[in-house]
């Protein structure tokens, strides 16, 4: 049978854990600002996509080149390429995306996918993926 002193001890460790969980979920839900990010509508940097580019709350793509050890617009970036785009304006505001892994393609936080078309320089709203409905 453990000692009073080791269950005391255990306890301890047991509402330790719980306190700092519930202060996590508190201090980092969706809602609240974390240290060090920006609040919506002012200057920063939203998200990130691919090497090297970030999305500002103003709806602006911005790429560091490091063969130009310089920060350019997504266009200028494609331009310094040989390839003409106009990337921006977004299709939605920047606080409207949930994820954009490429300068390409974003999904909206209503799950709409939205696709940018290189040849005629143009965002298309792809729709929604066919989701499975597990009740069915």
């Amino acid at each position: 049978m453990p000692s009073a002193k080791t269950i005391w001890k255990f306890a301890g460790f047991l509402l330790a854990a719980f306190a700092g969980g519930m202060a996590g979920s508190v201090l980092l839900r969706p809602e609240a600002p974390s240290a060090g990010v920006p609040a919506q509508g002012s200057p920063g940097v939203v998200g990130t996509f691919g090497v090297g580019g970030v999305l500002t709350w103003e709806g602006e793509l911005w790429q560091y080149r490091p063969d130009k050890k310089q920060w350019v617009t997504l266009d200028e970036s494609f331009a310094l390429e040989g390839q003409a785009t106009s990337i921006v304006p977004l299709p939605i505001r920047p606080q409207n995306i949930r994820s954009m892994e490429t300068f390409g393609f974003l999904v909206a936080d209503n799950d709409d996918c939205w696709l940018y078309d290189l040849e005629n320089r143009r965002w298309t709203n792809v729709g929604k993926p066919p989701f499975h409905d597990p009740r069915r």
